[in-house]
């Protein structure tokens, strides 16, 4: 039996595109701020929970067209960093305990705390990634929308995913030119080697 070593599988992580999910996630958060401009509370409601629950589908179709595998393979399969990145996303969505209870209170929390939660991830991957970029993602978006919630909460349907494109629009611009570099180096390191 060939075991990969964890330095090798952390390595195939670190080196894959990570484009899908987030510009799922951008897209999703954009439309977000069309349905807080536009639609009464309830649907803006509605609106948050059927988005952000369907980001990571919506990134499995993109993966089709960015040339990324974004699926979920057997636990015996799966890289362990992916195990890792997927037990944060699982640490996220159980937090949405939060966010439900907090907006049967206060429904203008809904984007606020869904916004603050499911960014956290982001942190997880940053670490294991060692990309600055993804941790500041996660501070800056917390900070943003924290700031933005205390002073203009009755503004939360339409801030608060403003806040979230605009992380995601730095995070995926640096992403993508990471990713640019790394297929220059693997082309360069084949030349080299052929």
């Amino acid at each position: 039996m060939n075991k990969v070593s964890l330095e090798t599988h952390l390595e195939n992580y670190k080196n894959r595109r990570f484009l899908a999910v987030p510009l799922a996630g951008m897209i999703v958060w954009s439309l977000l701020i069309v349905t807080g401009s536009m639609f009464d509370l309830t649907l803006q409601v509605w609106s948050v929970y059927i988005g952000t629950g369907m980001i990571v589908y919506l990134g499995m179709g993109l993966s089709k067209l960015t040339g990324e595998s974004v699926n979920f393979q057997k636990n015996s399969e799966r890289n362990p960093f992916d195990s890792i990145f997927l037990a944060a996303v699982g640490m996220t969505f159980l937090t949405f305990a939060i966010s439900i209870s907090f907006a049967m209170e206060n429904p203008y929390a809904l984007p606020f705390a869904i916004a603050v939660q499911s960014g956290l991830m982001w942190l997880v991957h940053g670490v294991i990634c060692n990309l600055k970029v993804c941790i500041a993602h996660a501070v800056i978006r917390t900070v943003f929308c924290t700031v933005l919630f205390i002073f203009f909460p009755e503004m939360s349907f339409v801030l608060q995913p403003i806040v979230v494109v605009l992380c995601y629009g730095f995070t995926i611009f640096s992403l993508e030119r990471r990713w640019q570099g790394l297929s220059k180096t693997s082309v360069t390191s084949a030349t080299v080697a052929g």
